[in-house]
């Protein structure tokens, strides 16, 4: 949440949603997930859809919370200022990025997913262990590369140019 409402919102503002999101709605959504009785639990007596929800190393319950959270305060927020003009074009001189900020916060994420997401899988111990480990790896990468091809693939879609940078 805190990129989507960044230098939108005061810092008191940010503290209540803080306090809101931890106190009430992050413990709600943990319970539906986390407890037997949570009605999105595998662990329930009869989970949804069969199965229940699924969550490898927490990271439904952190990033649909986040995700949706995200989403309500930049729709209340409203777009940053100056990128857009009073008759609702895009501002062209509004540069909202840095590249080499964004290029190495990039890679530091990667790199730092390869110890969270293969790790999360607690034990390297055994055949079992190292597959499941291996191939959460495998995935890290391949995720990371396909968000990277995707990103290509709408923007020419949508500009019908390949993208040159920022």
């Amino acid at each position: 949440m805190a990129g989507a409402v960044a230098e939108r919102i005061a810092l008191e503002c940010y503290m209540g949603y803080t306090c809101l999101m931890t106190g009430f709605v992050y413990p709600v959504v943990v319970h539906w997930m986390w407890t037997k009785w949570g009605w999105l639990s595998p662990f329930n007596s009869k989970p949804l859809f069969g199965s229940g929800a699924i969550d490898f190393a927490g990271g439904v319950v952190v990033h649909i919370v986040g995700g949706t959270a995200s989403l309500l305060g930049a729709y209340f927020c409203g777009p940053r200022i100056g990128r857009f003009g009073v008759d609702g074009e895009v501002n062209r001189e509004y540069r909202e990025t840095n590249s080499n900020l964004v290029v190495l916060g990039t890679f530091l994420l990667w790199f730092g997913w390869y110890g969270f997401n293969p790790g999360s899988a607690v034990s390297i111990a055994g055949y079992t262990g190292a597959a499941t480990v291996s191939r959460t790896a495998v995935t890290t990468t391949l995720a990371a590369g396909m968000g990277g091809v995707a990103a290509m693939v709408i923007h020419y879609a949508v500009y019908r140019c390949v993208p040159r940078g920022v």
